[in-house]
């Protein structure tokens, strides 16, 4: 095939790929939709979505606390809502205003155009023009940029963190897209930055870790920008929620006593949501951090201030490296050994599900193409390893329920099936330390 057609084929294959990856998950989502209030594992299609954003959205809007009991009894939900900032629930609140199944279809929709949008960030990150040229590196790609958008969203879909985020619902495509926005960003455009920050200060376990991060980047305009866009927009939802709340209580208006009861419901809440299987250090098979790596085998379950020490210890080698090279001026953004830095660390820290791994796919595409001088400066063997060690908690399909309920595996085997995924980031946040700390006490790099 000469290079004219191999043009032309090659966007076409990749867009049928992901055209059928598309295909198949909307048709398990379909066949294995969960109706609202039912808790069968072998139908989740749309379940968190129902559970994580249609539902307590309209009890937001209703001025009743997705995080307490009294709504978990009231609407069809398998339980309360963890802490989540109101802030995605009031970016969700139009859908509520449609029939469900209007809206299930409308949220898978957005969800698939966000794959396409976070492939498209990717190659633009890793610096892909329209001739499908890396302008960094100079290495031509014969398919051309729409060949790696739609080969990258294809690989997506196909990933089980990808798969399984369109499947249940949820809104781990958003968050990705943020936190990928938000570090690529930070530095050129604070305030896109910022807004991106907004959405990811949605979820605790990512805004804690990928705040501390660009501090030490040096990113303090995104961040205060940040800090009071999502201030604004959770104050004023919880405000609107201690209103309602307080009435309910006293039977006048009474905001102490609303706030009081929200801080109650999310305090129960979290209780309840770490109480389940798939959200225990000890019992999960979907979780990735480090901790929890380490507390299958230990048998422990530590409570949050342990989970807090960690994190500030796992995040100390490389906020060290990030404050070092920002004052040099060294940063080879999202794509680069900067992004593997962050992002590979932002998994291992502090408590992460499986879903949460498709983050790796903006400096996984630049380390495929060797887009900076940093990935230029690793060995090919090396980023081989390293690269397979990232994408591989993304695509691991034996730590699944689908896998590991139909071999009786015993507890060892359970244990070493569900460490694989941790294990993997935990040897790769290893690798991209030592050898990010090597790179930059050396000569400056070229920029």
């Amino acid at each position: 095939m000469n290079t004219r057609n191999r043009r032309l084929v090659m966007p076409l294959v990749a867009c049928l790929l992901f055209a059928i990856g598309v295909a198949v998950t909307a048709a398990r989502t379909v066949t294995r939709y969960q109706t609202p209030g039912s808790s069968n594992p072998a139908t989740q299609g749309m379940c968190d979505f129902h559970n994580g954003l249609y539902f307590p959205a309209t009890a937001l809007l209703a001025g009743k606390s997705p995080y307490g009991q009294q709504y978990a009894d009231e609407y069809p939900v398998s339980r309360q809502i963890p802490f989540f900032s109101p802030v995605i629930l009031v970016l969700h609140a139009p859908l509520t205003f449609l029939p469900l199944p209007v809206a299930d279809v409308l949220f898978f929709a957005l969800s698939v155009v966000l794959v396409i949008a976070l492939a498209t960030l990717c190659v633009n990150a890793a610096g892909v023009n329209t001739a499908g040229v890396n302008t960094v590196g100079g290495v031509t790609d014969a398919g051309g940029r729409l060949t790696w958008i739609a080969s990258i969203a294809a690989a997506i879909v196909f990933s089980r963190s990808g798969h399984i985020s369109l499947y249940n619902g949820y809104f781990t495509i958003e968050l990705a897209l943020a936190t990928i926005a938000a570090i690529h960003y930070a530095k050129d455009r604070p305030a896109v930055a910022a807004v991106a920050l907004t959405l990811v200060s949605a979820k605790p376990t990512f805004i804690l870790p990928l705040g501390f991060l660009m501090l030490a980047r040096g990113n303090y305009k995104a961040l205060a920008l940040g800090a009071a866009i999502s201030l604004l927009g959770a104050g004023l939802p919880m405000t609107y929620l201690a209103y309602h709340e307080g009435r309910r209580a006293t039977g006048s208006i009474d905001m102490a006593a609303g706030f009081d009861k929200i801080v109650d419901d999310i305090g129960a809440a979290q209780q309840v949501h770490m109480q389940t299987q798939d959200e225990s250090p000890v019992d999960s098979w979907t979780r990735l951090d480090a901790l929890a790596t380490v507390c299958k085998w230990t048998g422990s379950d530590p409570g949050q201030i342990v989970h807090l020490a960690v994190m500030m210890l796992i995040l100390a080698w490389p906020m060290v490296i990030l404050f070092y090279r920002s004052r040099r001026g060294w940063d080879d953004g999202v794509a680069g050994g900067t992004g593997c830095l962050m992002l590979v660390t932002l998994l291992t820290s502090l408590y992460h599900q499986s879903y949460d791994a498709m983050i790796v796919v903006a400096p996984t595409v630049g380390l495929l193409l060797a887009s900076t001088d940093f990935w230029r400066s690793v060995s090919p063997s090396t980023r081989g390893v390293l690269g397979a060690l990232m994408v591989f908690p993304a695509f691991n399909y034996l730590s699944t329920r689908s896998f590991l309920t139909r071999l009786d595996l015993g507890d060892i085997g359970f244990g070493l099936i569900t460490s694989l995924s941790g294990v993997a980031l935990m040897i790769a946040w290893a690798v991209i330390c030592v050898r990010f700390t090597r790179y930059s006490i050396g000569p400056r790099p070229a920029r």
